[in-house]
């Protein structure tokens, strides 16, 4: 298992008149706590990975809200990896409020796939070299 923290602090944007952070929001949240993860994690970028041809595109989303979060706050978004990616990879999500109370729980499945033909593929063998010892 691997779980890696990333801080992001809710912008004026991303919130609606209330200060309350958008729900569509969670998933740029998870997006930018996942690519640190992998960064984290592995040693390789998303972008190293597409320049071998391969990309990693969503597949499934799962979001489920707690407490609401708010503007100006600075979040703590934990990214789990439980298990070695095969085809997928499954990365579930929590995020914590300034006074450290969970107020989102999600979930993504993301499927590698071969940049030119389109269809699902293993993972690159940098990437799963770096991964790999994190689950031993």
């Amino acid at each position: 298992m691997f779980v890696h923290e990333t801080k992001v602090k809710v912008r004026y944007a991303e919130t609606d008149q209330m200060g309350v952070v958008h729900h569509g929001n969670y998933a740029l949240y998870y997006e930018i706590a996942r690519t640190e993860c992998f960064e984290a994690c592995s040693g390789i970028t998303y972008e190293s990975m597409e320049a071998e041809g391969v990309m990693l595109p969503l597949l499934e989303l799962q979001s489920k809200f707690l407490k609401p979060a708010l503007y100006n706050q600075v979040l703590t978004v934990k990214s789990i990896v439980k298990e070695l990616p095969t085809v997928r990879l499954n990365v579930e999500y929590e995020i914590y409020n300034e006074k450290e109370e969970l107020i989102n729980i999600g979930k993504t499945v993301l499927v590698f796939v071969d940049k030119t033909t389109r269809r699902p593929c293993h993972p690159p063998k940098n990437f799963m070299a770096g991964v790999t010892p994190h689950f031993v």
